[in-house]
């Protein structure tokens, strides 16, 4: 005679182990990797080559600009949120243009994002045309350039973060 037997486990600890991961540790870690990303893009953007453009001193009286305002002018957000700024890298700036709120697209709950910005109201014309040399080594696409030619770096630093 053949009698039924049963067996039961229960998963609701790992089930609860799971959810955890999913809605705490990994977003924390991602959003991690992604402001030491973001403000790794931010600082190569200042210091690699082509540097972002920095008016020394001596120019013309008629130009307004303090030296350095644009370098000072960046930030690293994730998620919306500022986890640095660039204003150290101004050499003396002001930092008068960094950004101080996110000005980007919502970010629906489960996504994530970094987000690059210098914010100074001649930034995108220097990246784009930059219309005077003010220093050797600075450059257009300063930091599409980086962005392109670290995206592997950045990558890394994202994924080394979230790393269980």
């Amino acid at each position: 005679m053949l009698r039924s037997m049963s067996m039961s486990i229960d998963i609701r600890p790992a089930m609860a182990a799971f959810e955890r991961l999913d809605k705490q540790i990994m977003p924390k870690r991602l959003k991690a990797g992604l402001a030491a990303a973001g403000h790794k893009l931010m600082v190569d953007t200042v210091e690699g080559l082509p540097t972002t453009p920095i008016k020394r001193p001596g120019y013309s009286p008629k130009d307004k600009r303090i030296p350095g305002e644009l370098r000072a002018s960046g930030a690293t957000f994730v998620n919306g949120v500022r986890t640095s700024n660039s204003v150290v890298y101004g050499e003396g700036a002001t930092g008068m243009y960094k950004p101080t709120i996110y000005g980007g697209e919502p970010i629906t709950p489960g996504n994530y994002e970094a987000c690059v910005v210098f914010n100074a109201p001649y930034a995108a014309i220097q990246h784009e045309q930059f219309p005077s040399k003010t220093q050797r080594g600075a450059g257009t696409h300063y930091l599409s350039e980086k962005l392109y030619g670290n995206a592997e770096e950045y990558i890394a630093i994202i994924a080394s973060a979230a790393r269980l």
